[in-house]
């Protein structure tokens, strides 16, 4: 079985850990596949390729690093849905769920079946010829201008709102903790499907977020008094959007396969995450 590495190789953590992960795989009669760069850095002898060739012949992928290095594998495995593990190197990690300490006996129980999976829904993006994913979000902000902007939502054709200010999050459940909550959106199970809609500091205390059905098709339009504007997807890619020209968003044709801890709970990784302070006691 072939096992994609995915790599933050700057992560402090990763020149300490991920040597000694790849001799275990390597004695499990594993075998893994990284990126010439990581590989390189971290001074490893093993098979390297680049990232879209890696995913295409990997059985499973494993992301070690924070929650943008499994972004950047969910990117590269894409419509596949190859299972995805994360093991956090450091930092908040809402989706690079294993800590170093439990990456084997997750890897281990993937191989015996006894693992836990859950299936995440995916944003389709489309601008014109262009189109992406996201797994968390596509955030709509200002442009270089650092001017407000004021976008038109439309949900399925019919007309929904006008906001003014930074500009717009439209989320996944999963990413309803990353710019969605730091914006006051809402959290939502990650294993529902919806979409979500979150201003970002809007010109009116009426605006507030909204979650709307996953089968739905979300456009965003800048009106003709807007400067241009900058869409994020996941952080990792960034169109620049032009006045009067509409982004679509919908449920994309496939979902992410991630590997999640048999042993904790979402409300536990919230408690953890997010320092909840409450107590069945």
């Amino acid at each position: 079985m072939k096992i994609g590495l995915i790599v933050n190789h700057e992560k402090p953590v990763a020149a300490r850990f991920v040597p000694g992960f790849v001799t275990w795989l390597n004695r499990q009669g594993l075998e893994p596949i990284m990126e010439t760069s990581a590989a390189r850095a971290l001074g490893l002898r093993v098979k390297v390729l680049p990232g879209n060739r890696l995913v295409a012949q990997a059985d499973m992928v494993v992301a070690l690093g924070g929650d943008g290095t499994l972004l950047r594998a969910a990117r590269l495995v894409g419509p596949r849905e190859i299972p995805i593990m994360g093991v956090n190197l450091g930092g908040l990690g809402f989706l690079t769920e294993f800590g170093t300490t439990e990456a084997r006996r997750g890897i281990a129980d993937f191989l015996a079946g006894a693992h836990r999976e859950e299936r995440r829904m995916v944003l389709a993006c489309s601008y014109g010829r262009r189109t992406g994913t996201a797994l968390n979000d596509c955030a709509l902000n200002m442009g270089p201008t650092g001017r407000v902007v004021e976008v038109v939502v439309r949900m399925d054709g019919q007309f929904a709102n006008k906001f003014l200010g930074d500009g717009v999050v439209v989320a996944t459940p999963t990413g309803s903790t990353a710019y969605s909550l730091a914006a006051a959106g809402p959290v939502v199970y990650p294993t529902m499907e919806a979409i979500l809609l979150t201003p970002l500091c809007p010109h009116a205390l009426a605006a507030r977020p909204l979650i709307l059905p996953a089968d739905a098709t979300i456009e965003l339009e800048l009106t003709g008094r807007s400067a241009p504007a900058v869409l994020n997807l996941d952080g990792q890619e960034r169109w620049v959007i032009r006045p009067e020209t509409s982004v679509r968003l919908n449920k994309a044709p496939f979902s992410v396969r991630l590997v999640t801890p048999r042993n904790r709970t979402y409300f536990q990784i919230l408690r953890d995450k997010m320092k909840w302070s409450g107590s069945q006691v």
